[in-house]
């Protein structure tokens, strides 16, 4: 009995341990879930936090970029979006300073609008002569269109009688003005090729007559240019392919009289240049003369040509009159041979000036040549400078009296615009590469603020910026048709008649001609961030916002001159 009674003791000792054991058990269980609670309590309140800090950062950068919309909105748009250097602005919200920059990404035209149908492979034309301000360009069909420039809508179009083969020359008669068009016919008069006159003295031209010429004419017609009264103001001076130089008389009276044809040594690569030369009076006679100017080329080299047409006219019965047209000298052009066209710093030979001529070839070649202009006037020939550029070049160049130099412009058919100085060093190029490099067949031009425009083949016209720093040009804009861009762009300003900024024509090979107006319109990048305050640019904690806005004249964006195109917060 006395074993027994251990064994009872012993049962009810074990029995309290086990309750101790469980009791412990639960304990430890408990401690676990008050722990887990507590730290879901701490992490969700330091979760909390971080929200709470997170949107203050995101309502102040917000804030920021609202004050960059005004600022853009109610401050002039720079001509230059590459040197658009408004900014930055700050903001103080929640306590937190902010800072916001701005960057200009793109011009948006005011206007893209096509004007004619058709196929164009000739250049046109700005024509300023006898106080008109037009564009006049031509199609393959023979239409000829003439727009006041900065408008849309043709002031007239005409029949040139055959596709345009080269741009169209204003002649300024002694009482008013010639239209010359050099086209292709077939048949009649003109055997082919010739170069169609019209009566341009107001309104629609009126068709005079045809100077028949011995081959296609490639290269635009020439007339006198002077620094003041002319010797042959109604006389047009006519290149051919064929290597042929005529001389035509085109006045109302004289319907398109051949007055000399003369053979050039070579091919003619561009206008000729017609200036006044000297007048002598002798016993029996008084003999008047042009000198003419023009780069001829072929596969052995380039030359630049200096002839003389004279007329000489008896003043008695012992006095004869004669017609002659004569070379003077010639110089050799570094450009290598096959030249494709020619930009002159002017074609107006004022005594003592220096026309620069930039001569190009299809190879690549620039070369720099000069006509300097002395009393009597006298007339002499000499190089400059020469270059070759890595690509091929199809179109002439283009020397612009750009803001603060001279410059010259080359396209390549590589799909690069070279950029050069008057020494042929390079300045500034764009390289197109984002763009695929299309070629680039037509001539650029620049605008008054020193913005370049090129045509290519890929169917738009490219508007390129100097950049701040570097030589990589900046894209601003493209726009186009569709279709190789082969009638270079014509760019003109306020004083030409556009409205907001510059504006242009240009025209495809086959999909029109085409008109655009740029003005105030920007697409630009903000970007704000809270910063250290005290005007610092320096971003000390994230979220950032980004947001692309286009930015412009209310009439033409939303009504309200801005719309947001897209936004988002991050952290670099």
């Amino acid at each position: 009995m006395k074993g027994l009674g251990l064994v009872f003791k012993d049962r009810r000792r074990r029995q309290r341990g086990s309750v101790l054991s469980g009791l412990l058990i639960i304990i430890a269980f408990l401690a676990i879930v008050v722990g887990s609670i507590m730290s879901e309590l701490t992490s969700s309140f330091l979760v909390s936090r971080t929200l709470v800090t997170r949107v203050q950062r995101e309502a102040t950068v917000t804030s920021a970029i609202e004050v960059g919309i005004h600022q853009l909105q109610s401050s002039a748009a720079p001509a230059v979006c590459a040197r658009d250097g408004r900014g930055p602005w700050f903001a103080s919200v929640n306590g937190l300073q902010a800072v916001v920059t701005q960057s200009c990404t793109q011009i948006v035209p005011d206007l893209s609008q096509a004007l004619a149908t058709g196929s164009f492979s000739v250049d046109g034309v700005h024509d300023t002569t006898v106080g008109r301000d037009r564009y006049l360009v031509g199609d393959a069909s023979g239409r000829l269109y003439s727009y006041a420039f900065g408008q849309v809508a043709p002031i007239w179009s005409i029949t040139a009688g055959g596709a345009l083969t080269a741009p169209p020359t204003v002649v300024r008669d002694s009482s008013f003005a010639d239209l010359l068009v050099p086209i292709s016919q077939s048949g009649g008069e003109c055997s082919g090729h010739c170069v169609a006159v019209f009566d341009d003295r107001g309104g629609a031209p009126a068709f005079r007559c045809n100077a028949a010429t011995p081959a296609v004419v490639r290269a635009q017609p020439g007339a006198e240019t002077a620094a003041g009264t002319g010797h042959f103001p109604n006389y047009g001076f006519v290149a051919d392919s064929g290597g042929g130089l005529s001389v035509f008389n085109v006045d109302e009276d004289s319907h398109c009289v051949l007055q000399v044809v003369a053979s050039l040594d070579g091919t003619p690569a561009g206008q000729p240049l017609v200036f006044p030369g000297t007048v002598t009076s002798r016993q029996h006679d008084i003999i008047t003369s042009d000198e003419v100017f023009i780069v001829v080329t072929g596969t052995r080299g380039t030359m630049l040509e200096h002839w003389r047409y004279s007329e000489v006219i008896a003043t008695d019965k012992n006095g004869n009159s004669t017609i002659t047209l004569g070379e003077v000298g010639s110089l050799a052009v570094a450009a290598g041979p096959n030249a494709v066209g020619y930009a002159a710093s002017s074609n107006v030979p004022s005594i003592g000036a220096r026309l620069m001529l930039a001569v190009a070839s299809a190879s690549g070649g620039v070369a720099l040549a000069t006509i300097t202009v002395g009393s009597g006037p006298t007339y002499s020939m000499s190089p400059v400078a020469s270059a070759v550029l890595p690509g091929g070049i199809a179109r002439a160049p283009y020397w612009c009296h750009c803001p603060g130099q001279d410059l010259v412009g080359v396209g390549s058919t590589n799909g690069v615009l070279y950029i050069l100085d008057t020494n042929l060093g390079l300045r500034w190029l764009y390289d197109g590469q984002a763009n695929g490099r299309p070629a680039i067949v037509s001539t650029p031009q620049a605008d008054a603020n020193g913005d370049w425009y090129f045509g290519a083949d890929d169917g738009y016209v490219y508007d390129v910026e100097v950049p701040a720093a570097g030589q990589q040009m900046f894209n601003a804009a493209r726009f186009g048709p569709g279709g190789a861009i082969r009638s270079s762009p014509i760019v003109g300003g306020a004083a030409n008649g556009c409205s907001a900024g510059p504006c242009l024509y240009f025209a495809s090979s086959g999909a029109g001609s085409y008109f655009v107006q740029l003005g105030s319109i920007r697409i630009m990048d903000l970007r704000a961030c809270v910063s250290a305050g005290g005007g610092s640019t320096a971003c000390v904690a994230s979220p950032r916002l980004w947001a692309r806005v286009e930015v412009g004249s209310p009439s033409i964006v939303g009504g309200s001159g801005v719309y947001v195109q897209a936004w988002s917060y991050y952290t670099p």
